[in-house]
């Protein structure tokens, strides 16, 4: 039998290696750039270490002036502003944030690092663990998340749920990991709803291996069960904001998911607690728990039921929800990025399918852990075939059982000393998601329209939204701007000014008067500026935003007025001093505005 210890000093040697190869590359790749999440996340955390209150998650400049009741925990505002506080204690305040921007990441890709090569150790014995640790390595299309600048809390979220899947693994071997996986899952859910399709299927394993085993398992169970009622009623009293504590929202971790969370955990430890049943009357008791979950899900909020966005205006999907990539189906980008949908999403189903070959090739009492890790990757490659954004997701979940696929594999077929380790190296370069970004890299430069594309992706990045565009605002006296939604967040991150459009579903009142103030008449325009006490005016012409906004405008929206020449009375222009000149920049007159 193989030593299945996990390879925790190679991991970490490996690790510091890895995020030091990608921290230097980010800095000779010149000024930090941040997404709109990140820039979002930013600025929560600035508000949280200024005073916010830990209970109030309300981005107050966001919406100008009402506020944006956000949907996001504070608690990855707390670990990122807990190391920007540290690092205040050996270099100003500005440069401690900007080396915890680039920091963050990193940090947080190490634990997902361990996780994946315990599973691969788990599954497959040490080499399995180094395996799985180099796959995970050389996953591009994974680590994406874990890259300087991206501080949102998908990558905290996707290290998380992988120690839940590692204690899932362990569940019956090691005597804390019921309570430890119940935890990370409930912790999941706290930071972002994002991982309820995962946290929904670990749920249902650990129901079914109680139907299987009965007895045998129970008390592990009851342990799961009573540490994820607990901490789901923790989460609600600690970290969740005052106003969703008693509200059934569907985005966020609420009373909703708490009450869900305390009667799920609650009804698996009273089952447990019931004399010995045969499987069938343990089916038919976890089909009843379900059954009165989800009748209590339909009491406390139906629409909840719809799942996250059930409750979204759906005024907003063909003028902004439909256009976010992030939401869209990989086979609606595949025309307009071929290579990355090779180099990731034909990969993912590669590497998940490789996963469930795995469960074969184990030894039988690895069985079940490796069903458990291809489960959770198909349900990942499920939601990615849905939202691309669930991508990094389905690839770390699948890369330990993809390791156990391959060094079963090659251990069987019984080559010699020489041999063995050649074909092992020659399988792992196959396996790895390097080559295949090697060849999507090749795919998405090869074609015209591509690189068109992607040219375009650039131009508007930096001419509308890197703080060398947003120089010229920020200098301006503090106000309020209304501007193309995807600048929102910049604007919060750059500037010391409020903005009303912001890319987040609850900003529903936000985008949609950003949409009619830039579409609709003058007059229209000017009655939302002067209900929202608008200060300045921002346009940026590379933006998706604004050649949408000029198609849907008729030819008398206020971007097609300007773009025309003609002069608006209630509107001066700025002139670009300090910026790259991109964004025009227009004070709102308010004493004119009819």
């Amino acid at each position: 039998m193989q030593d299945e210890s996990t390879p925790v000093l190679f991991t970490i040697l490996l690790w510091l290696l890895l995020a030091t190869a990608i921290l230097v590359n980010s800095i000779h790749g010149g000024a930090l750039w941040l997404s709109a999440d990140n820039a979002m996340q930013l600025a929560e955390t600035r508000d949280l270490l200024g005073g916010q209150s830990w209970f109030d998650t309300t981005q107050w400049r966001m919406n100008t002036p009402f506020g944006l009741p956000m949907h996001w925990s504070h608690l990855v505002d707390a670990g990122l502003g807990g190391l920007i506080l540290l690092l205040r204690l050996f270099v100003d305040p500005k440069t401690a944030e900007l080396w915890a921007i680039y920091a963050w990441p990193e940090l947080l890709l190490l634990p997902a690092l361990l996780a994946i090569a315990r599973m691969g150790a788990r599954l497959a014995g040490r080499v399995g663990g180094l395996f799985a640790l180099l796959l995970g390595a050389s996953c591009s299309a994974a680590t994406v998340p874990f890259r300087p600048g991206s501080i949102d809390h998908h990558n905290i979220q996707i290290a998380i749920t992988l120690w839940m899947m590692a204690f899932l693994v362990d569940f019956r071997r090691t005597k804390w990991a019921p309570a430890a996986a119940a935890l990370m899952a409930c912790l999941s859910l706290a930071i972002g709803m994002e991982t309820l399709p995962y946290i929904v299927v670990a749920l249902l394993a650990v129901a079914l291996w109680w139907i299987l085993d009965g007895e045998a398992i129970a008390p592990r169970i009851r342990i799961f069960g009573i540490v994820f009622a607990a901490a789901s009623g923790l989460l609600l009293t600690g970290a969740t904001a005052s106003a969703y504590r008693f509200a059934a929202s569907c985005d966020t971790f609420s009373g909703f998911y708490a009450a869900l969370g305390l009667a799920g955990g609650c009804g698996l430890v009273a089952l447990t607690a019931l004399p010995a049943q045969t499987r069938l009357q343990r089916s038919i008791a976890i089909a009843g728990l379900g059954v009165v979950l989800v009748a209590l899900a339909a009491v406390l909020n139906p629409i909840c039921l719809m799942g996250p966005y059930g409750a979204v205006d759906p005024r907003l999907g063909a003028i902004w929800f439909a256009r976010i990539s992030e939401v869209q189906s990989p086979f609606a980008l595949m025309g307009q990025e071929p290579g990355n949908f090779f180099a990731g999403y034909c990969y993912a189903v590669l590497a998940v399918f490789a996963a469930a070959c795995a469960a074969f090739f184990v030894e039988n009492r690895e069985r079940r852990a490796a069903l458990t890790v291809a489960v959770l990757a198909t349900m990942a490659l499920l939601v990615t075939s849905v939202e691309v954004r669930g991508l990094p997701f389905a690839l770390m979940y699948a890369l330990p059982g993809v390791a156990a696929f391959v060094v079963i594999g090659v251990n069987r077929l019984r080559l010699s000393k020489t041999l063995g380790p050649i074909v092992m190296i020659a399988s792992l370069f196959a396996a790895s998601d390097a080559s295949f970004a090697l060849v999507g890299h090749s795919i998405q430069t090869s074609l015209p329209v591509n690189r068109q594309f992607d040219h375009v992706q650039d131009v508007w990045l930096d001419d509308c939204l890197k703080p060398a565009a947003l120089k010229n605002l920020a200098e301006l006296p503090a106000g309020r701007v209304l501007g193309l939604v995807d600048q929102g967040p910049s604007i919060l991150a750059y500037t010391h000014h409020s903005a009303v459009g912001g890319a987040y579903h609850r900003n529903a009142a936000g985008i949609l008067d950003t949409y009619a103030a830039f579409t609709q008449p003058l007059a229209e325009s000017a009655a939302i500026i002067a209900r929202r006490g608008i200060d300045y005016v921002a346009i940026c012409k590379p933006a998706p935003d604004y050649e949408f906004y000029r198609a849907h405008d008729g030819g008398k929206g206020l971007l097609s007025v300007l773009a025309h020449g003609q002069k608006i009375a209630w509107l001066e222009p700025i002139p670009s001093k300090n910026s790259s000149g991109k964004v025009e920049l227009y004070r709102v007159l308010r004493s004119r505005l009819p």
